[in-house]
């Protein structure tokens, strides 16, 4: 009886150090995952910063003196690259965000037999609204772009009016590239990432009401 109730015990302790180790492991993850977050929101932050000031200081110039003003098709250029940029590590910020959400914390909510809802990113995606601030950014691109070439052909001089042709066909094609490949991270949470969250939350669920 009592080998056996040390082998019990014995095995139990095997069990719980095993669970240590996972939630010890887990827990060293989210952390690492919620500081490239916080990396990439920083990034954005200085990207935003960047472009504001570089298209400041094209204005400033071009308009410091009429022959300048060719300098203003460059800014177009600026806020694509920009653009294009921001919203990559929005789509970075979002795969990090979905692992956590999809991956540790169920793992982390079952070690602990807790309600995985109670995670901090499973709350934030069930009660956020997402993608108003990545269309600002698309619609910004558009309005820089359009407007100031817009200027340009209607202030510039007949000899370079073909060059024009060309930067406004370059800078369109970029803009739709752009565009096409982003419009859907405006439109905030898609089904397939619902039902995705969901079978992880259900398995998470069980654990936690077992």
């Amino acid at each position: 009886m009592n080998d056996h109730s040390g082998t019990e015990t014995l095995h139990q302790a095997t069990l719980q150090s095993d669970d240590d180790k996972k939630l010890s492991h887990y827990e060293k993850v989210r952390e690492d995952v919620r500081n490239e977050i916080k990396l990439r929101m920083r990034q954005r932050d200085r990207f935003a910063i960047h472009l504001i000031t570089m298209l400041t200081l094209l204005f400033a110039v071009a308009f410091a003196e009429e022959s300048y003003n060719l300098i203003l098709v460059a800014a177009p250029m600026l806020s694509v690259f920009y653009t294009l940029m921001i919203l990559h590590s929005y789509r970075k910020h979002d795969l990090l965000a979905r692992y956590l959400r999809e991956v540790i914390e169920p793992e982390l909510a079952m070690l602990c037999r807790i309600d995985p809802a109670r995670e901090w990113q499973s709350y934030s995606y069930k009660m956020s609204r997402y993608g108003s601030r990545r269309a600002f950014f698309l619609w910004v691109m558009w309005v820089v772009c359009t407007g100031l070439m817009a200027y340009l052909w209607f202030n510039a001089e007949s000899a370079f009016q073909l060059t024009f042709y060309i930067f406004s066909g370059v800078y369109l094609i970029a803009m739709l590239c752009v565009t096409l490949s982003f419009i859907r991270d405006t439109t905030g949470r898609s089904k397939g990432r619902h039902r995705g969250a969901g079978t992880d939350y259900s398995s998470a669920a069980g654990a936690y009401l077992s």
